[in-house]
C-alpha cells in the first residue's frame, strides 16, 4: 500500500476511533434512566455549542476535523443530536441498536472506503458511496441489530435504513444532510415500524 493512502488510512482510523467511543452513550443508556440521559445530553450539547462557537471565531481548535468540516458545523455535533433525538423518540432497546449502527457501522463503512481506495472527503455528502461499502454497512449493522434486539426481521430494516443513510446523499434545499443525524433516525424508524406491525 503506497505511503499516502497509508497515512490516509491511519487518519481516518484516528477519526473513526473517536467515532466509535460514541458506544459509550448506548452503553451509559443501558444502564441509566432515561431522564438521566436526557440531562446528560442537554449539558453537552450546551457545552457543544459553546466549542463550535469558539471554533468558527478561531478561539479554539479541533484535530479531528476534515478539511472540508473546518468552515461547517463539525460532524460530532450532529452525532450527538442524532442520538439525543433517537433516545427522546424511539423504545430503549431500538434507540441503543439504532446509535450502535452510527457509531459502529458508520466506522467501518469509512475504513472500508479508505481500503477499497474510494473515499474521498470532497465529495463527502455529495454523491452515492460505491455498493461494496454500502454492502459492509449493512452487514455490520445487521450483526448489531441482531445481537441488541434479537429479531431478524428488525436487523435486517435497521440495516438497510442505516446503509441507505450512509450510502445516500440527502438534501434538504440544497443543503447536505450529515449521516450522523440520519444513520439512527432512519434504522431507528424503520426498526419501529417493523416492531409496530409484528412482522
Amino acid at each position: 500500500m503506497p505511503n499516502s493512502k497509508l497515512s490516509a488510512l491511519r487518519e481516518e482510523a484516528k477519526r473513526k476511533t473517536i467515532h466509535i467511543c460514541g458506544v459509550a452513550i448506548p452503553v451509559l443508556y443501558y444502564f441509566l434512566p432515561k431522564d438521566l440521559i436526557v440531562l446528560g445530553f442537554v449539558l453537552s450539547l450546551f457545552i457543544i455549542f459553546i466549542i463550535e462557537w469558539l471554533r468558527f471565531r478561531g478561539v479554539v481548535s479541533l484535530p479531528f476535523l476534515r478539511k472540508n468540516e473546518k468552515k461547517e458545523i463539525g460532524a460530532h455535533v450532529f452525532f450527538v443530536i442524532g442520538a439525543f433525538i433517537s433516545i427522546l423518540i424511539f423504545e430503549k432497546s431500538i434507540a441503543i441498536a439504532a446509535i450502535c449502527m452510527l457509531a459502529i457501522g458508520d466506522a467501518a463503512s469509512a475504513l472500508a472506503g479508505e481500503v477499497m481506495s474510494v473515499n474521498n472527503p470532497e465529495m463527502q455528502g455529495k454523491r452515492m458511496k460505491p455498493p461494496a461499502v454500502m454492502l459492509v454497512m449493512f452487514v455490520t449493522c445487521l450483526i448489531i441489530g441482531w445481537l441488541a434486539l434479537h429479531s431478524l426481521p428488525v436487523a435486517v430494516f435497521g440495516a438497510l435504513g442505516a446503509a441507505i443513510a450512509d450510502g445516500v446523499p440527502f438534501k434538504v434545499q440544497k443543503v447536505a444532510i450529515n449521516d450522523n443525524l440520519t444513520i439512527p433516525l432512519f434504522s431507528g424508524l424503520l426498526m419501529s415500524f417493523v416492531l409496530m406491525f409484528k412482522f
